[in-house]
C-alpha cells in the first residue's frame, strides 16, 4: 500500500541527521513531505539534495504554510492512505494546533524523552508535570505512540500517558554504518585518546569526565602514560564556553574537539568511550556507532543505553561518581583485550537489529 506521508520535526538538521535513511527508504514506495520550524544547525545539504532527487518535498512552516496545512487537513482525513510522522517535543505540542481533526492518522514518536523527564533541576520538574498534562491530551486518539526503548514505553504507561496498547517499540528510526567505514577505521586504527562525545551538558555527563580527568591526574596517573583525553561536541557548545573553562580544560590535559558530521575520523583515535549521561535519550547513536566499530566503551545504564549491551555487561558504570568512573577505566583498560571481544561479539547484533532496514519494516507496520 503506498502512503502519503508527512514527516514534521522541529529542525531541517534534525531531519538531515537522523531522519535522512529512514526518509530514504520510506520514499522508495511512498510520497514523502518534510514540514519543519526551522534550519537549525549546519547540515549536510548533499542529502537533502538526494532526498529532494527522490522528489521528496520540503517545507519551512511559517504563519501561510501554517493556514495552508490548517485547512488541508480537513481533506486529508477524507484520505485513507494519509499519514503524519511527528518528532520531537516542539514539533508534537505544535502538531496539535494544526492536525488536531485528524489524529487517528498521527504517529507521534518519541525519540526519547529529553532533559524534561531525566533532569533534577527544578524548573525541568515543574515543565515536566505540565508536559505530561499536554502529552495525555494530545496522544488522545493518536494512530500510535511509538518509543525507541522499552524503558520510556514503560514510564509512559505508567505515568498514564498513554494506554499500553496504543504503544509500539521499534529499533530506533534508522543507523547504517557501511563496511567500508568500519574497514577504514580498522586499519587506520590507533587508540590513543579517552573520548567524551555528547553535548556540553551536566545530564549527558560533562562534568562528570572533567572530574574523573581531575582525579585521575591527582591519584590514577599511570593511566595517563598511554592516554590522552578529549572532548568532542557541538562547535556551538564550544563558542559558548568562555576563556578561561577552555583554559581551564587544557590545564587539566583535555583537548577540546567540534563534533564532525562524520566523526569516524574521531573514532579511529579512540580508545575508550566514556558515556556517564542520565539524559533521557531514546537510543544513544554515539554507543551504536562505538559498538558498530567494536570500541570498548564506559557507560551508564540508562534508557537509551542498557538495551544496546549485554545484560551482564562488566563496564556498566557503578555510579557517575568521577572516583568509580576513574577506577573503573583503570580495570577496563587492564583488561581491554576482552571487552573488545565483548563488544564485537555485539557488533552483530547491532547491525542487524537496529539498522534502517529493520526500522523501517518496524515503521511500515505501524503506517497500515
Amino acid at each position: 500500500m503506498k502512503f502519503k506521508i508527512l514527516v514534521f520535526a522541529n529542525t531541517l538538521w534534525f531531519i538531515e541527521k537522523f531522519k535522512f535513511q529512514l526518509i530514504k527508504n520510506l520514499s522508495r514506495d511512498n510520497e514523502i513531505e518534510c514540514l519543519y520550524l526551522r534550519e537549525g544547525p549546519p547540515f549536510n545539504t548533499k542529502n537533502i539534495n538526494k532526498l529532494i532527487n527522490k522528489k521528496v518535498k520540503f517545507t519551512r512552516l511559517n504563519l501561510l504554510n501554517f493556514l495552508n496545512f490548517f485547512f488541508k487537513q480537513f481533506r486529508y482525513k477524507r484520505n485513507l492512505n494519509f499519514r503524519i510522522l511527528v518528532f520531537t517535543m516542539s514539533s508534537i505540542l505544535i502538531s496539535q494546533l494544526i492536525f488536531f481533526s485528524k489524529k487517528n492518522k498521527v504517529i507521534y514518536v518519541l525519540e526519547g524523552l529529553g532533559r524534561v523527564f531525566s533532569s533534577r533541576n527544578i524548573s525541568y520538574r515543574l515543565f515536566k508535570r505540565i508536559l505530561i498534562l499536554l502529552y495525555k491530551f494530545i496522544f488522545k486518539g493518536a494512530k500510535a505512540i511509538v518509543t525507541l526503548n522499552y524503558s520510556d514505553a514503560t514510564l509512559i504507561a505508567k505515568l498514564k500517558i498513554a494506554k499500553l496498547s496504543d504503544i509500539s517499540t521499534i529499533p530506533g528510526t534508522g543507523f547504517d554504518i557501511s563496511p567500508s567505514i568500519i574497514n577504514l577505521v580498522r586499519k587506520s586504527y590507533k587508540p590513543i585518546y579517552i573520548d567524551y562525545m555528547a553535548r556540553l551538558i551536566d545530564d549527558k555527563g560533562y562534568y562528570a569526565f572533567i572530574n574523573t580527568k581531575k582525579y585521575i591526574n591527582r591519584h590514577l596517573p599511570a593511566i595517563n602514560e598511554n592516554n590522552l583525553f578529549r572532548i568532542i561536541t557541538p562547535s556551538e557548545d564550544i563558542k559558548n564556553l568562555g576563556k578561561n573553562e577552555i583554559n581551564f580544560l587544557k590545564k587539566e590535559g583535555i583537548y577540546l574537539m567540534p563534533y564532525l558530521d562524520q566523526p569516524y575520523e574521531y573514532y579511529k583515535n579512540t580508545s575508550v568511550l566514556i558515556l556517564p549521561t542520565s539524559y533521557g535519550e531514546g537510543l544513544s547513536r554515539v554507543l551504536l556507532e562505538t559498538i558498530a566499530l567494536g570500541i570498548p566503551v564506559l557507560v551508564s545504564r540508562n534508557m537509551g543505553t542498557e538495551e544496546l549491551l549485554p545484560y551482564n555487561y562488566e563496564h556498566f558504570l557503578l555510579s557517575n561518581n568521577p572516583a568509580t568512573i576513574a577506577n573503573q577505566l583503570y580495570q577496563l583498560i587492564k583488561n581491554k583485550d576482552k571487552c573488545i571481544k565483548i563488544i564485537n561479539n555485539q557488533k552483530n547484533f547491532i547491525l542487524s537489529n537496529y539498522s534502517s532496514k529493520a526500522s523501517v519494516n518496524a515503521f511500515i507496520e505501524i503506517l497500515k
